[in-house]
């Protein structure tokens, strides 16, 4: 007998897997005459699952068909729910096929996947779809400057290194007890349940399939083989990250792969042209994406994107979206590389230094942009060799590393930009200052500019949690204003609003709650300028529409006004009593953007 799969150690890939490979209501009847005389002469079994689908606490139903045919497991998912009135309702029969050497892996996580995904009563699932009609542009949404203001005096925070991580409860496990599944982590009794239902299911199944010795090699072909992938998105996660959100309300679940509509198009049954449209795609929406196939009519080469919805899958053409994700594993990766850079560092008795180039209303010109994308604004120049010619533009804010200093030049060593080496003019000295980081950074906020995103985590014993996570709006490099700028940034200050100047040079609007990451470059909610007063929220709401689009700020990264008030509380406060409120976060936090 096949051995058992231990679900704790296939758990983490519940989310990433969660049906990617569920067949349309009409996978099995590709090639109808053929498989319908196949499962003609098949013996189709039963066994029954007791999960609560719906999130109320009371045991509900799913029923699970299965037939072996050839190296395959055909399944058939039926779903009851208990209703109020003490009789079960049936839901929407999903079909699925699964190979006899993916079975033990692929069985488990489907159908954790399958309950993960279920409608909640309390609305705890989140849905596949993130819809955002088109909207008017509202051309004053942000001016380019933000007023005067004069610079806190930014204590320097700092981290223990000794620091017992496993005593403290992170924020996010305060705030909130739902799971990446959503669902409560407090139901370890229904959680046990579905495990042991589950593996009572896979084992049935197995024992049956192992039980029969039939063989027929007129079943061996596959009847989802209409559909041929081009590519398969896995999505999976790394073991040392846990979901328990301190803030979720503009967190998509199990959307780790998405596909941006950027033309309104038509999502079909199947992937061609002529095939039974299912539901109409508007500009911005955005679906969880398993897959490219390639089309399944006659000998063209047209290449579809299959996405999964309300319990279904869909196809939709390659060309009217974008595919963007949630990219945990490149966080996680870049988290990894910026603190053994710190800890190589102070274990060298080395000191973290942070570039401090920041005057408000200046930053000088914008310049070229360099092999990274960053233009020289409030940055300054890292030459790559003692010959101070060829360089590359270095931030405000950038994490580095002092490595030699003389009359002639300052050598740094850089993390986030390939690790280099370069040196800095002695003139430039001055800008450098102690970052008070002395060990590992236990907070990072993560920015993905091409998926229009942003994850944030923080340390929770030996591995990592996530707070929250949200669409964002990141800088335009256009005329007057700057792509948000690439690299590693520790965070300056955060302040309750940040102002805005006219040509004239008086304040015409605001933004609230801002986080100074680099220059003038702030995480803030939604600006907009305070005339005409009788339009100003309408005119908020159009550019809230916008988040998760296109770069279109002017070097900030625009937010929900109720995300950003979130992230603001969480960082924190070192510096309280401050005149004009500005808030040194309570330890070091470092922004990664991508």
């Amino acid at each position: 007998m096949i051995k058992r799969t231990k679900l704790k150690k296939s758990k983490f890939f519940i989310a990433a897997l969660t049906m990617l490979s569920i067949m349309s209501a009409n996978s099995f009847s590709a090639s109808k005459k053929s498989s319908q005389q196949k499962q003609q002469h098949t013996e189709w079994k039963q066994i029954t699952l007791e999960p609560d689908l719906d999130g109320d606490g009371i045991k509900d139903k799913i029923d699970v068909e299965y037939a072996e045919m050839g190296g395959n497991i055909y399944l058939k998912f039926t779903p009851y729910v208990f209703t109020e009135k003490a009789k079960f309702e049936k839901g929407k029969q999903v079909e699925k096929t699964i190979t006899k050497s993916d079975f033990e892996e692929k069985f488990d996580n489907f159908v954790k996947g399958f309950i993960a995904e279920y409608p909640k009563k309390n609305g705890g699932s989140q849905p596949a779809v993130t819809e955002q009609p088109i909207e008017t542009q509202d051309t004053n949404a942000e001016t380019p400057a933000p007023a005067v203001e004069n610079k806190p005096e930014e204590t320097a925070t700092t981290i223990n290194n000794k620091t017992d991580e496993t005593d403290k409860k992170p924020v996010s496990q305060k705030k909130n007890t739902v799971n990446s599944e959503g669902n409560t982590e407090n139901d370890k009794a229904l959680d046990s349940l579905r495990e042991s239902n589950m593996v009572k299911a896979q084992n049935t199944v197995l024992d049956n399939k192992n039980n029969d010795n039939s063989n027929n090699s007129a079943q061996n072909q596959n009847i989802n083989s209409s559909y041929s992938y081009i590519k398969q998105y896995f999505g999976k996660r790394t073991e040392n990250l846990t979901f328990n959100f301190g803030y979720d309300k503009h967190s998509p679940r199990d959307m780790d792969e998405f596909v941006f509509i950027k033309t309104a198009t038509s999502i079909r049954k199947e992937p061609n042209s002529n095939a039974k449209v299912i539901k109409s795609a508007t500009y911005s929406q955005k679906y969880k994406t398993t897959g490219i196939v390639k089309t399944n009519v006659g000998n063209k080469s047209d290449e579809w994107y299959e996405v999964f919805f309300d319990n279904q899958l869909g196809y939709i053409p390659k060309s009217a979206v974008e595919k963007r994700e949630f990219d945990w594993n490149d966080m996680m990766k870049k988290v990894d590389k910026t603190n053994k850079f710190i800890k190589e560092a102070v274990s060298a008795n080395k000191k973290i230094y942070v570039l401090d180039d920041y005057v408000p209303l200046g930053g000088g010109e914008s310049g070229k942009r360099d092999k990274f994308g960053n233009r020289a604004n409030q940055s300054e120049f890292g030459y790559i060799d003692k010959s101070f010619k060829d360089y590359i533009n270095i931030p405000d804010r950038t994490i580095m590393v002092v490595e030699e200093e003389n009359d002639k030049y300052v050598k740094v060593k850089i993390d986030a930009y390939d690790n280099g080496v370069y040196y800095l003019k002695p003139s430039s000295k001055k800008y450098l200052k102690e970052a008070g980081i002395t060990g590992e950074v236990s907070r990072f906020i993560y920015v993905d500019r091409s998926s229009q995103n942003e994850m944030i985590i923080e340390k929770s014993g030996n591995g990592w949690n996530v707070v929250t996570s949200s669409f964002v709006t990141t800088g335009k490099d256009a005329g007057n204003s700057f792509a948000t700028p690439y690299g590693t940034f520790l965070i300056a200050y955060s302040k309750p609003v940040m102002s805005y100047t006219g040509s004239g040079g008086g304040v015409v609007g605001d933004a609230k709650y801002a986080v100074r990451f680099s220059g003038g470059g702030y995480m803030h909610g939604i600006p907009s300028v305070f005339e005409p007063k009788n339009t100003r929220e309408q005119r908020k709401a159009a550019t809230a529409k916008k988040i998760g689009t296109y770069p279109e700020s002017h070097k900030c990264i625009r937010h929900y006004d109720d995300q950003i008030k979130f992230i603001y509380e969480w960082l924190g406060n070192s510096s309280p009593g401050h005149s004009e409120g500005f808030r040194v976060p309570s330890v070091p936090t470092v922004m990664l953007v991508k």
